[in-house]
């Protein structure tokens, strides 16, 4: 009996898939601020001043679809204006990896609503 049950967690331990990542966003764009900073569905984080980075987002998979790739959508916000852009790349975040992606002043990006 007790070979049955040890045999049994030990299936349920290599069963369970719980892969982790974690990504973080810095921006370095000039006198702007970037707000509903989002990584595909995920969201990361609310507002950026220039200089600042967002606290680390952890992404929990029990599902075992690492690596997950999205592109990195937000608002830019100056001068009383705003606007939706999205970049250009993708980022690919690997399962036990932490990526940050720095949105700068060259970062390509495009507004998918023009």
């Amino acid at each position: 009996m007790k070979y049955l049950f040890f045999l049994i967690l030990t299936m349920l331990c290599f069963s369970c898939n719980n892969d982790t990542a974690s990504l973080k966003v810095q921006n370095k764009v000039h006198n702007v601020r970037l707000e509903s900073i989002n990584w595909g569905d995920y969201p990361i984080a609310y507002s950026l001043i220039t200089g600042e980075t967002s606290e680390e987002y952890v992404i929990e998979d029990k599902a075992g679809t690492f690596p997950k790739i999205n592109k990195l959508k937000f608002l830019m916000v100056g001068n009383g204006k705003q606007v939706y852009l999205e970049t250009k790349a993708y980022y690919q975040l690997d399962a036990d990896q932490t990526l940050t992606i720095v949105v700068s002043d060259t970062t390509a990006v495009t507004n998918p609503a023009k």
